[in-house]
């Protein structure tokens, strides 16, 4: 059961330890495909004679919105266009730091004409036009109008009004654009035009008048985003809404509290706290048959289990195997009533009373109904064992917070990737419920669900494999002068704890009473394919 459960362990943290890697990578590469769908975004299949953006600015940093937009329409064949707004802008602020805010658009609408709202979590797009009609070819000029709202203020130093004017819109060739901003006061002139972040400001042609500025941008900046960014004195803007939402917020929390929950857990019910001794084992421990020992070793294969039942029983004289010919055996019943069981064990019974449930001698190569005991075998050690060795109730709150590990990977990934309402400020939660996750994750390998029994059973069982590993000759001897039998009583419990090869060279021995050692191997390495065909 040790080695069985580090093997697990060890193959859960490699999967645990891909995950750490490839959770980021996977979302990372999400976000780069999400936040390039959320670009402003208008048809590309024609040419904007021009372009006219009005900006009417509230005290309240909510601004009213007024896109004019000529657009030369090559032929009849198009309905309309279609243009969407980002809901987060990401923007250099005056210390070149890259920032981003959630905003909040609404009332987008278009005058004279017929649209469709599309909305989703990051952006929000609008159709112009009809399916039903189709636009005449030609120029075509479309009005729309929306609410422009970036927030209340959370800059305690200054103010600022950021505007995308221009996102390259797929590569369309704008060939003339303007912009009116009608401030609400006097604002000074702390103004700065980016392209990315770079300071473009002394190639913008732009004039203020009073409370107003008029920006004519020329052609050749027009290749890529342009934003515009006004610093305000503190308190320019009153008021103002808190455009972020809770949802991300609190599934962070939960994820966190998991992890907290979880690592109370570990400190309260893991059952490694106390580091068991390996004793010095001469002989199997507490009674136990070979395939209990080798299912508390880890042994998980359940056919070699079963062959060292054969062997032992062999060993106690209980049967003998004799070779007909190659890849055949005869197990015989030699003399013992299928009533005397009393000194075998449970599992050594169900072998018993399989081989001869026909007669008091079985050629297992011909004995196809031999395999059902594997099952037997495994539900009986199962039943027997595993409930005595590991703690349900610390295996069901592993289960638990394993289930509760996924729901929280998914949740995480929704809030991050899809939600997105938290404040910017607050992002780190998003790495430190990554790392909540992953301590949940930990946990959830390495909590320890023995019973006290089954701490020490296992390291009685370890301590008997080390004393077969370690045992010279000489010390051996000794036991067998108390036990003539020691040797034979051993063997089933090194097949199943690996050991065999070196047990038997101690010493040196060619046969065994009612065994053949050479057919023993052969059986072992091979006659398994036999049964199981």
């Amino acid at each position: 059961m040790k080695n069985k459960n580090k093997k697990k362990t060890i193959i859960l943290l490699c999967i645990w330890v891909v995950l750490l890697i490839l959770i980021p990578f996977i979302t990372l590469k999400l976000e780069d495909s999400l936040s390039s769908n959320t670009r402003s975004y208008i048809s590309s299949e024609f040419e904007i004679e021009d372009y006219n953006v009005v900006l009417d600015v509230d005290k309240d940093n909510k601004v009213d919105v007024t896109e004019t937009v000529t657009v030369n329409i090559p032929t009849s064949e198009y309905n309309g266009i279609y243009k969407s707004i980002p809901l987060w802008e990401e923007y250099y602020n005056k210390d070149n730091k890259k920032t981003k805010k959630k905003v909040s658009i609404t009332n987008l609408r278009v005058i004279g004409e017929k649209f469709v709202l599309d909305k989703f979590n990051d952006k929000i797009g609008i159709r112009i036009g009809s399916t039903k009609t189709n636009v005449s070819q030609g120029l075509h000029t479309y009005t729309i109008k929306y609410r422009y709202n970036m927030g209340k203020d959370t800059n305690p130093i200054y103010d600022e009004l950021i505007f995308n004017l221009f996102d390259n819109y797929d590569n369309t060739k704008i060939n003339n654009m303007s912009v009116t901003v009608n401030m609400p006061k006097e604002f000074g002139n702390n103004i700065m035009f980016l392209k990315g972040n770079e300071n473009i400001t002394n190639n913008v042609n732009y004039q203020i008048n009073n409370n107003s500025i008029s920006v004519y941008i020329d052609d050749y900046l027009l290749d890529s985003s342009l934003t515009m960014n006004i610093t305000l004195p503190d308190n320019y803007f009153v008021g103002g809404t808190y455009n972020y939402g809770i949802l991300s917020l609190l599934i962070c929390l939960i994820a966190i509290g998991i992890s907290i929950g979880s690592v109370i857990s570990w400190k309260k019910y893991n059952t490694n706290s106390t580091k068991r001794v390996e004793t010095v084992e001469l002989y199997a421990p507490d009674d136990l048959d070979s395939a209990q020992v080798g299912y508390i070793y880890g042994e998980d294969n359940i056919r070699k289990l079963t062959v060292s039942l054969i062997v032992s029983l062999a060993s106690k004289g209980y049967i003998t195997i004799e070779e007909l010919e190659k890849k055949k055996y005869n197990i015989v019943n030699i003399g013992k009533s299928k009533n005397n069981l009393k000194k075998l064990s449970i599992t050594e019974q169900l072998v018993y009373q399989e081989l001869f449930k026909n007669g008091d001698s079985n050629i297992l190569s011909e004995d196809y109904s031999f395999p059902k005991v594997f099952e037997k075998i495994s539900v009986c050690l199962e039943s027997v064992i595993e409930k005595k060795i590991n703690n349900s109730g610390t295996k069901r709150i592993m289960n638990i917070i394993s289930s509760l590990l996924v729901v929280s990977i998914i949740l995480w990934m929704i809030a991050y990737l899809f939600i997105r309402d938290l404040d910017p400020r607050f992002e780190i939660i998003y790495i430190i419920s990554f790392v909540a996750i992953f301590v949940t994750g930990f946990v959830s390998i390495f909590m320890n669900q023995k019973t006290d029994y089954g701490q020490i059973i296992s390291a009685k069982v370890m301590g008997f494999r080390n004393y077969l590993m370690t045992a010279e000759k000489n010390q051996l001897d000794v036991l067998v002068e108390e036990n003539p039998n020691y040797f034979y009583d051993i063997l089933p419990y090194t097949y199943v704890l690996n050991i065999s090869d070196k047990w038997i060279s101690i010493f040196g021995k060619h046969n065994v009473p009612n065994i053949d050692i050479n057919a023993l191997n052969y059986y072992e390495d091979n006659l398994f394919i036999v049964m199981s065909e």
